[in-house]
């Protein structure tokens, strides 16, 4: 499976930067990547996995944050 993030109109680079930061433990500079990857390109696959559990625990603290995302087989 894998989880994208999508780009908005809500959310600050910084604030997608800190919350791929603390629930996808990526440093800064890989985050800040992803960041500018969704602003330019509308979405960044973000996560693969075969654990379904672990991806939809991250999806759900995603969208906690208030980020866009989804899971796609």
């Amino acid at each position: 499976m894998k989880l994208f993030i999508l780009d908005d109109d809500v959310n600050t680079f910084d604030e997608v930067i800190r919350s791929i930061q603390i629930n996808l433990a990526y440093p800064h500079t890989q985050a800040a990547s992803i960041a500018r990857i969704v602003h330019s390109k509308g979405e960044c696959l973000v996560k693969t996995s075969t654990d379904t559990d672990k991806l939809d625990k991250i999806y759900k603290k995603l969208m906690a944050d208030g980020l866009n995302v989804k899971i796609e087989e």
